[in-house]
């Protein structure tokens, strides 16, 4: 499979090959990194030129060799619990596999990792961590998409939304605000032109979807915070109540451990 290698991360490959004293050529890197043997060329001549790289040419080996053997190219420099923490992070993400942000923040990690000379996290790993992951609601990753355009551009959409409370398909003309997850499963926050309310539509529940040309604005008053702070699960809107809950002094003692709501007030 050929990947994308950024001129920063092939010339750290690169500086690898010159440093196990390999002898690298144009035509030998090419193909270990998947790219022209011109796009290794101009990767040679930016480290010798702008990265003022010690580099010369050995012809009897057939490859390039650093000429000063203390040359180090500018590097991001981090600490082991700063490698640490990034591998952690991926181990801390697997557990939001099958959520659309997965791979990108996964590469993204992947790239800073692979920019570290390669014994600089060869001995670390996570396996003292461990997640269950959440299972969540399968959904289109075309709509995902459509929608997170649709955000920034901000163009309303057309959506046919299955509404499980009355159980029927309803056309709506939404604003898209924003994206949110709870517990795994995807919601578009918006609103909605039907109802003429901000709503919460479940992503797994979209039928079908189309973005128009028509711009809004999201009101400035507008926040995500604020419509769910008197939330159960996503169910808002509507009065507020105030409800008492009482548990027996067995059950209490897992209750006690967790706060269910950001409202809550405790009694003994």
């Amino acid at each position: 499979m050929k990947y994308y290698h950024p001129v920063f991360y092939r010339m750290i490959q690169i500086d690898q090959y010159l440093r196990d004293n390999k002898y690298p050529n144009c035509q030998t890197l090419s193909r270990e990194l998947e790219v022209s043997a011109k796009t290794i060329a101009r990767d040679l001549d930016l480290m010798r030129d702008l990265l003022q790289a010690p580099l010369e040419f050995d012809k009897r080996n057939n490859g390039s060799y650093y000429t000063e053997t203390n040359f180090l190219l500018p590097a991001i420099q981090l600490k082991e619990s700063d490698i640490l923490s990034l591998i952690v992070n991926q181990r801390i993400l697997s557990q939001y596999e099958n959520t659309p942000y997965y791979a990108e923040i996964r590469n993204v990690i992947q790239k800073v990792l692979n920019c570290l000379p390669n014994n600089s996290y060869s001995d670390m790993n996570a396996d003292f961590i461990s997640f269950q992951s959440l299972p969540g609601s399968a959904i289109e990753s075309h709509y995902f998409q459509l929608i997170q355009q649709a955000i920034r551009e901000r163009l309303q959409i057309k959506i046919r939304y299955h509404a499980l409370w009355r159980n029927e398909d309803t056309e709506r003309l939404v604003d898209p605000y924003l994206l949110h997850n709870h517990y795994a499963n995807w919601y578009l926050v918006g609103f909605c032109h039907l109802r003429n309310k901000e709503r919460i539509f479940a992503l797994n529940r979209i039928m079908t979807m189309e973005r128009t040309d028509r711009e809004f604005e999201i009101p400035k008053d507008f926040s995500i915070e604020a419509m769910l702070k008197h939330s159960f699960n996503l169910l808002c809107g509507g009065e507020t109540y105030h409800v008492v809950l009482k548990f027996s002094p067995f059950q209490a003692r897992w209750i006690r451990e967790r706060k269910w709501h950001e409202t809550q007030m405790r009694t003994e």
